[in-house]
């Protein structure tokens, strides 16, 4: 094997180790919080954040770091070593404010990695546009480990933050025998403690509406890393963390053609196809159908590889040489900080307001007395079906309003749990509510629609955000040339 290919071998495995250990915690957790833990809506919006204000505190700062002081390889083995300790810390949390601090801190330590492995792939390559070919390594990654918590660990624990901080003990040890990637930036001015140089590419009007384009898309697909988990469990495909590993297996198709592409029709295209796909795969989410789910979910390499890969590569063609580590954690901040971060709070308010239907319930405390509770709407067979007699029609899967008036007040027992009643006044509201038609039938599909978020809403909002973003760019945007030094 040749010198340049083993060294792209290597490189690749890099963002195999960097992804796998991502993808081991970042994709199960949003269906282990809405499922196990029971967080909210706004609480899974703000825990999905966390990844994104570390992104915003550190990698502009730990990018000047690496243009100026210390080799690449060495400042990514201590933030993985950090990072990991982290991740054990999260394993034991169950409370939303220890989750929320453990993830904050490990975000702190991980989010510089993304763009600091990126700098260190475009420092020991000649060609920018292999890099495509390079990432292919962390599609692997990111299907490995969500493979390995949907068949082996399962995802009604925390086990997956221990595979994930295992994985990143071994990633620090790996960075240590990567290619010397020493401090380049030696023109940097010695007041820019926080990179904010690579601003000033914000001059030219193009990289402008990049920037603005960049995060707003990702404000869109955040939508996706918040709520896809949750989703394909509610309407329930088995095992959705390892699902979810066909959006990764498109997404190694298209980085593998990518090069080709941008080739062909050019990297501002590309970025403007990308954004495009993520509209139509919410789309297809939308439609809760289960084909056009996974069509959406194998339309990952087009919505995300062009879009965060074209973004790398036109950060690289750019940027001028002693900028590098900082135009990349530019990029970083845009789409994994300012977008993820406020993509995370509009998902978290968005699922929050089309979150399944709650009901008022009596429970029985130990000491007898009768307490008032919001609980989630029971299963259509634990609605205390032997306290219905009569209303249920002769298929045994439609129930009548009009006769739950001849209920008692006190209403009726949830099978599942024999120390909660719903009262009669509440199930009968319950009803209604599930009665879409008016007619004062309801079946049983009818009431496991209200047990469900709002899903066709709230990937509606995220379609929305996407066109947006594909039209700003497509009209301000223009194929990205060098930028000079003289230009700065």
């Amino acid at each position: 094997m040749s010198r340049p290919l083993l060294t792209r071998f290597r490189l690749a495995a890099l963002m195999f180790l960097e992804f796998f250990v991502w993808g081991a915690w970042i994709v199960p957790i949003s269906g282990y919080m809405n499922g196990v833990l029971g967080f909210s809506g706004t609480q899974i919006g703000w825990i999905c954040g966390a990844s994104a204000l570390g992104a915003m505190v550190s990698p502009l700062f730990v990018g000047y770091v690496a243009d100026r002081f210390f080799a690449t390889e060495r400042v990514l083995a201590v933030l993985h070593v950090a990072g990991a300790a982290c991740l054990v810390w999260a394993a034991g949390q169950t409370s939303f404010a220890g989750l929320m601090a453990a993830l904050m801190a490990n975000a702190l330590c991980f989010m510089p990695t993304l763009a600091l492995v990126n700098n260190l792939v475009f420092r020991n390559i000649d060609n920018a546009d292999r890099f495509a070919r390079i990432a292919v390594g962390s599609n692997v990654g990111w299907i490995i480990a969500g493979l390995s918590v949907g068949f082996i660990l399962g995802e009604g624990d925390g086990n997956f933050f221990y595979l994930a901080a295992g994985a990143q003990v071994i990633l620090a040890l790996y960075c240590l025998t990567l290619p010397h990637t020493p401090p380049k930036g030696v023109g940097a001015g010695k007041t820019d403690v926080f990179g904010l140089t690579a601003i000033s590419l914000l001059k030219d009007p193009a990289f402008l509406a990049f920037a603005v384009a960049i995060p707003l898309v990702t404000i869109s697909k955040t939508f996706y890393t918040t709520w896809t988990n949750a989703f394909l469990s509610e309407i329930a495909l088995p095992r959705p963390t390892a699902v979810m590993t066909l959006s990764q297996a498109s997404e190694i198709a298209t980085m593998i053609v990518l090069p080709w592409i941008i080739a062909r029709i050019g990297l501002k295209r590309v970025i403007v196809v990308g954004m495009a796909f993520w509209a139509i795969r919410f789309f297809a989410f939308a439609t809760m159908s289960v084909p056009a789910v996974l069509a959406g979910l194998l339309m990952h390499g087009f919505s995300y590889g062009f879009v965060v890969a074209g973004a790398s590569i036109y950060a690289a063609r750019v940027a001028p040489p002693g900028m590098t580590a900082r135009a990349q954690s530019l990029i970083a901040l845009l789409i994994f900080g300012i977008g993820m971060f406020f993509g995370a709070q509009l998902a978290g308010f968005t699922g929050h307001a089309y979150s399944p239907r709650n009901i008022a319930a009596v429970r029985q405390t130990a000491g007898g007395a009768e307490q008032r509770v919001q609980v989630p709407l029971p299963g259509w067979s634990d609605v205390g079906k032997d306290d219905l007699p009569g209303l249920l029609g002769a298929s045994e899967d439609r129930v009548n309003i009009a006769l739950l008036e001849h209920l008692p007040e006190a209403g009726i027992a949830i099978q599942r749990d024999e120390d909660l009643r719903i009262a009669k006044r509440d199930l009968i509201s319950a009803f209604k509510a599930a009665d879409r038609d008016g007619n004062g039938i309801v079946a049983g599909a009818d009431w496991q629609r209200l047990r469900l978020h709002g899903w066709p809403k709230i990937w509606s909002w995220g379609a929305g955000l996407a066109i947006i973003a594909c039209l700003l760019f497509w009209i301000g945007g223009r194929e990205p040339q060098p930028i000079g030094e003289r230009n700065l």
